[in-house]
């Protein structure tokens, strides 16, 4: 596994961060803990340096920890905060004696010191323009329970607000379907020294190109509430425009995207919500080494999107 810097934090991460939402949460159903177990191990086997959790994604935090313990693992881990569960409901704050207490919860859960990367989980526009939760991360930092922090946001505006925050690290949505947030923020990133996590790379699925139009969705699979017939439906059809990717250098869409969001410079690493061995191991495939696209995929991006296609 390649590694690149993360920004200004001083530290570096592989190409491919193995993300927990899909097995944590069970967002695409249930998933058995030994599955969890294997996927995580499979992913340390393929030499996976950095897992992303966080308190709301079921025993995510405690398994991983179990997990690089067990294996004796000084991985990367990337947790968030501001968001938990109570009484099965989700609730936000950011206050710093909030952020602090969902701090030293996730410590005691993943069984470490310190966490690698603290993000804000979410917090939106308006909460990181408040800024009550500098505080929290200020005496996280300086108690040594967090070596970086960051934010986990939805959009360029967000991720601008971020940076100029302060943020070390952004953690945002990017792959062929939604490139924009990442290009408007790159200039701006690259700047400051921040460093980025490339989340939603095959776009919950969508991009691995092997849906049809009549593709359905279990209820306790949040697909199912994604995206309307019509919505779907056009994602179909710019699926399809994108499978002029896949060829020689590309064997099939998933490799393809993955190198898409590989390939841009201002991102630190990927991160792949693997539901099981297999998928993680495609994934760290994929990552073989630069250049990702070529000079023609860019072309052929290009024209597609001067096309409207995508």
């Amino acid at each position: 596994m390649q590694t690149r810097s993360l920004g200004r934090t001083g530290l570096r991460i592989g190409e491919i961060t193995l993300g927990t939402w899909g097995l944590g949460a069970q967002s695409y159903g249930p998933v058995r803990p030994e599955r969890f177990d294997e996927t995580v191990r499979e992913a340390l086997a393929r030499g996976v340096d950095a897992f992303d959790c966080a308190p709301v994604w079921g025993d995510a935090e405690a398994r991983v920890g179990r997990l690089l313990r067990e294996a004796k693992s000084d991985a990367l881990v990337i947790t968030r905060g501001g968001a938990r569960l109570v009484d099965g409901k989700l609730q936000q704050s950011f206050d710093a004696d909030a952020l602090v207490r969902d701090c030293e919860a996730s410590l005691e859960r993943l069984g470490r010191d310190a966490i690698d990367v603290y993000l804000l989980h979410d917090p939106g526009d308006v909460t990181i323009r408040a800024g009550d939760w500098r505080e929290g991360v200020e005496r996280l930092e300086r108690d040594g329970k967090i070596r970086a922090f960051g934010v986990s946001v939805g959009d360029a505006e967000e991720a601008r607000l971020a940076v100029d925050a302060g943020a070390q690290v952004v953690c945002l949505p990017y792959n062929l379907l939604m490139p924009q947030t990442l290009e408007d923020v790159a200039g701006r990133v690259r700047d400051q020294g921040v460093g980025v996590l490339a989340r939603s790379p095959l776009m919950y699925g969508l991009l691995a190109g092997r849906w049809t139009e009549a593709r359905r969705f279990a209820e306790d699979d949040h697909r199912d509430r994604r995206w309307n017939r019509t919505s779907f439906q056009e994602r179909i059809r710019q699926v399809g425009e994108l499978e002029a990717l896949v060829g020689p250098e590309h064997p099939d869409l998933a490799t393809a995207a993955l190198r898409f969001g590989l390939s841009h410079t201002a991102v630190s690493s990927v991160l792949v919500g693997a539901r099981n061995p297999y998928q993680i191991g495609a994934a760290v495939d994929a990552a073989s080494g630069p250049p990702y696209l070529s000079d023609a995929d860019v072309i052929l991006l290009a024209k597609l999107r001067e096309a409207a296609a995508i």
